[in-house]
């Protein structure tokens, strides 16, 4: 399972690792490559927190743009209290998913031209931006709450109720990101 280069001395090596699984060596030693599952696939990854952060971000943008609107032909929403609360507190989740995100995505752009960021000193940043994670994960759970109220509410139309579904898989999709991405473990670890 080794193969040379025919006109020159590159080598690709596929061996083993301890469970079994085929594994690419390179002359490089940091660098093995390894098979990925589904679950950590960045083909199955990408899409779907492309698909969750659109939702999440169209979800805020047109919050607003709701309001107006139904001020403008003078229309209230006919919530109850908890509902309206349950509602705020989605838009909160998702605001803090999307800050997670590009607080996360800004400090590695930054961390490319200040490499002192990736040390130890730079670890602080990392939890802190961690620590809004956390609480967007945890926020998920409320965002499960509101989809749970809204589909036991039967004065409320399908469409709520896509949408509220909808909300879910957007929060469980940028869930799944954290957590095969390892964003959310309080580790050194680079």
């Amino acid at each position: 399972m080794t193969f040379v280069e025919e006109s020159g001395q590159d080598k690709l090596v596929f061996k083993p690792d301890q469970s079994g699984r085929m594994q690419l060596i390179l002359p490089y030693p940091f660098f093995v490559g390894q098979r990925v599952g589904f679950f950590e696939n960045s083909k199955a990854l990408l899409p779907v927190l492309g698909i969750s952060l659109f939702i999440m971000l169209l979800t805020l943008v047109l919050w607003p743009v709701g309001w107006f609107v139904r001020r403008h032909y003078g229309h209230k929403l006919a919530l109850t209290p908890i509902e309206l609360r349950l509602r705020k507190a989605v838009r909160l989740i998702f605001a803090l998913d999307l800050l997670f995100i590009a607080a996360l995505i800004g400090l590695l752009v930054y961390g490319e031209s200040h490499l002192e960021v990736f040390s130890d000193r730079g670890n602080i940043w990392f939890h802190l931006i961690q620590v809004i994670g956390v609480l967007g994960a945890i926020g998920t759970l409320v965002v499960f709450y509101n989809a749970i109220k809204v589909w036991r509410n039967r004065e409320r139309r399908i469409w709520g109720k896509l949408q509220a579904t909808l909300f879910v898989m957007a929060c469980l999709g940028l869930l799944w990101f954290a957590f095969a991405g390892g964003l959310l473990q309080f580790s050194s670890s680079y």
